[in-house]
Parts: structure tokens; C-alpha cells; sequence
């Protein structure tokens, strides 16, 4: 892969369409606008994730983000080797996808002239065979785990309680304070100064 270039293209989010090489050893993106690659995007964070371009290939690893970094609809715990057609998934909403140029380009050429290579001779498959190549079960990819939220999202019910406690008793406040003063004897069973 010494002739092709790794490849950043936005899908969605704040710059669709835009694309960035990674050519340097580490290439940052985040909401910072120092990072390698910035995003304006108030979900992403200052430092959202980077990438780390080594001889074996491509890596993506999340720097700690609030909203998390995810490979392919998984959500990243440690760096991951990309290839191409990987997509890569910021806080739910900025999509990118990972690509070597050289392959984006070759698979849209089209060759006008393709010198004749022989084909070979088939190789003469039994019955059986294609029946026990049509049994066997397809491997299913793993659906992603549903993203659990963050606790800072859940809101606890103990604190809704506590703001229904507060109305009521500010209704009651506000009842005892504008009442009339028959309803003040009623109450006191005419015990008050004031009542007959």
C-alpha cells in the first residue's frame, strides 16, 4: 500500500463532503480548533478521538470522549485497525468514512480494454457437495449493543419527586396566605379572636 493514501471523507454532520489525508503519525479531530481534523459540533469534544498511522495500517482509538466513538455502530474501548469502507461514527452525529484513495479510485475505473487471460478449466463439483455448501448456515455479523446512556443523562426520580413536593407546597402557601377570614374561624371552630 506504498502508493495509496489513507482517506477521511465526512458523510454527515457540520462539513459534509469534506475529506482529510492522514499524513502524519497522529492526526487528532474534535471540537478544538487546533485539532488535525476540526469539527464544530457542541456533542463532539475538545478532543474527541485521533488517528495513528503505523506500517501494519490505520488506527482509531476514542480519547475519553463524553459521547463515545464508534466503529462501525460499536462503541470503541481501544484502538482498532480500520479498513477500507469503515465507518466511523462520532457522538451519534457526525458519520466519516475510512478509505485508501487508490482503492476509491480503482473501483470507480472502468477498463475499456482488458487483454484475454484463459479461463480455467471447471473443476467438476458432485451433488452432495452442493447441497452441503447450501446447508451450511451464513455467518450473521454481531449487532451493535444498544448505546446505554450516560448517568449524567438519567434523571433520577427522587429529584422529580422533590420538585412536585416544592409546587404543591408552594400551592399551599399561597392558598393559607389569600384566604378568607370566615374560612379562618371555620378551621378553628370559631376559636379565634374575631369569630362568632
Amino acid at each position: 500500500m506504498a502508493d495509496t493514501k489513507p482517506l477521511i471523507v465526512m458523510r454527515s454532520g457540520p462539513t459534509p463532503g469534506s475529506s482529510y489525508y492522514l499524513d502524519k503519525p497522529e492526526i487528532t479531530m474534535g471540537r478544538d480548533v487546533e485539532s488535525d481534523i476540526p469539527i464544530p459540533d457542541s456533542e463532539i469534544s475538545r478532543r474527541h478521538a485521533r488517528f495513528i498511522v503505523k506500517t501494519d495500517g490505520v488506527y482509531i482509538e476514542d480519547l475519553g470522549s463524553t459521547n463515545g466513538t464508534f466503529l462501525n455502530g460499536v462503541r470503541l474501548s481501544s484502538p482498532k485497525l480500520l479498513v477500507n469502507g469503515d465507518l466511523i461514527t462520532l457522538a451519534e452525529s457526525t458519520v466519516m468514512s475510512f478509505e485508501w484513495e487508490a482503492a476509491a479510485q480503482a473501483a470507480a475505473y472502468v477498463p475499456i480494454y482488458r487483454a484475454h487471460t484463459p479461463e480455467p478449466d471447471p473443476v467438476p463439483v458432485s451433488r452432495e457437495t452442493v447441497y452441503e455448501s447450501v446447508a451450511q448456515p451464513v455467518p450473521q455479523r454481531p449487532l451493535a449493543p444498544e448505546p446505554t446512556p450516560e448517568p449524567s443523562a438519567r434523571k433520577p426520580w427522587f429529584a422529580n419527586f422533590l420538585v412536585v413536593l416544592l409546587v404543591i407546597l408552594i400551592i399551599i402557601g399561597l392558598v393559607l396566605t389569600f384566604m378568607p377570614e370566615s374560612w379562618w374561624c371555620f378551621l378553628s371552630f370559631n376559636r379565634l379572636s374575631g369569630c362568632y
